[in-house]
């Protein structure tokens, strides 16, 4: 495809209230967007809706020129994937509603993605500390794996995915329901987090930069996350959450759904309890997911963190209170009472496992040991 048409597709696809339906309609009458922009006449055949008729009738009037609007694109790092483009994910373009075009940014190969197993990553926003410590561990260990995370950037379970990649120094990809510019990236929390995706990873979306997140944009994003992956793995999720609609669109699709069991006293377990009455898969284990999506490679995951803990370089007193937490939240005068030793003490204590990265202060005076 020519630099020219890449031009006229940012161009048009700028356009206020000109989503990806309106895009093919115009391709689809004029034989493509350079075509579609320099046309003087708009014919009858051209269905669009209201506003998406106003703003391709007004397409002339806007600033800026659609040659300065793509330079500034790539001036920032921005590119274009079409349908037509060989890199554009493969199993993305068998959903039957993917997007006509994704703007991309970072340091992925996008060929990688039809070649490495890959893995979307959703859940609760509103994570307990069960949660979190599910989508650290799993995220790490699937991406010693070699297999690609997916989520979308969001608070809670997307974040620790993300994360979880990152720390294992695998490739994550983040879809986001607005523009991948500096200046759209939200929620702006997790702007940093965004940055580090970038260098090996990337942001998508298949809105252009500038645009803010609108509510009927996270579906439209969930598509995308759900469409690009093997299979999708809810961990916590309420009735009624966004994930549950990832899921969904993984089954149709004909993508493998998992779920990670909860208590079922926890309003969070609700959904993925669902899932798994419904035919989810169950996960306990990376391994689960690697025998489904990727069973060549289930050996050991090189550089895997071990399965026990080295205390040996600890005191008697800061072991035993070591041994006293679990990945449940644990109150510190439970852990008092556990240990028999002092409130002071076990501050003490418990501020040197937080220092050796072994414990975690999850708040109110609650902890839980990290994952390994």
């Amino acid at each position: 495809m020519s630099q020219e048409e890449y031009i006229y597709l940012h161009a048009l696809r700028s356009l206020p209230l000109f989503g990806d339906k309106s895009l093919r309609k115009v391709i689809a009458t004029f034989g493509s967007a350079r075509d579609a922009w320099l046309a003087k006449e708009f014919p009858s055949s051209l269905e669009l809706a209201p506003k998406p008729k106003e703003s391709f009738a007004k397409r002339h009037t806007y600033n800026p020129s659609p040659e300065v609007a793509y330079q500034k694109l790539s001036a920032d790092g921005i590119r274009l994937l079409t349908i037509h483009d060989s890199s554009y994910p493969r199993l993305l373009k068998e959903i039957p509603d993917h997007p006509y075009l994704l703007y991309v940014r970072g340091q992925f190969d996008w060929h990688e993605l039809d070649h490495k197993p890959s893995i979307a990553i959703v859940g609760s926003r509103k994570f307990t500390a069960y949660g979190e410590q599910v989508a650290l561990r799993l995220a790490y260990d699937l991406s010693q794996a070699g297999f690609i995370v997916i989520s979308g950037l969001a608070f809670g379970i997307d974040k620790k995915a993300h994360t979880g990649a990152l720390d294992a120094k695998g490739i994550t990809l983040a879809v986001l329901g607005g523009g991948i510019d500096n200046q759209s990236i939200a929620p702006r929390s997790n702007y940093t987090l965004a940055q580090s995706i970038l260098t090996k990873g990337a942001l998508i979306s298949e809105h252009p930069p500038g645009t803010t997140i609108l509510p009927a944009y996270f579906a439209l994003r969930n598509r995308i996350i759900a469409g690009m992956c093997h299979g999708t793995l809810v961990i916590e999720a309420a009735e009624g959450s966004g994930s549950l609609i990832t899921a969904t669109l993984a089954l149709d699709y004909n993508r493998e759904v998992f779920a990670i069991p909860g208590s079922i006293f926890s309003p969070s377990s609700n959904g993925t309890h669902m899932l798994l009455k419904h035919g989810a898969k169950l996960v306990t284990h990376a391994r689960d997911i690697i025998e489904e999506i990727a069973p060549e490679r289930i050996s050991k995951p090189k550089n895997a963190p071990t399965q026990k803990r080295d205390l040996s370089g600890l005191s008697p007193q800061v072991q035993k209170i070591y041994r006293a937490l679990s990945h449940e939240p644990t109150h510190l005068n439970t852990i008092t009472r556990a240990t028999g030793l002092s409130i002071g003490e076990v501050q003490s204590g418990l501020t040197l496992l937080e220092l050796q990265g072994f414990v975690k202060n999850i708040g109110a005076m609650q902890y839980i040991r990290t994952p390994l």
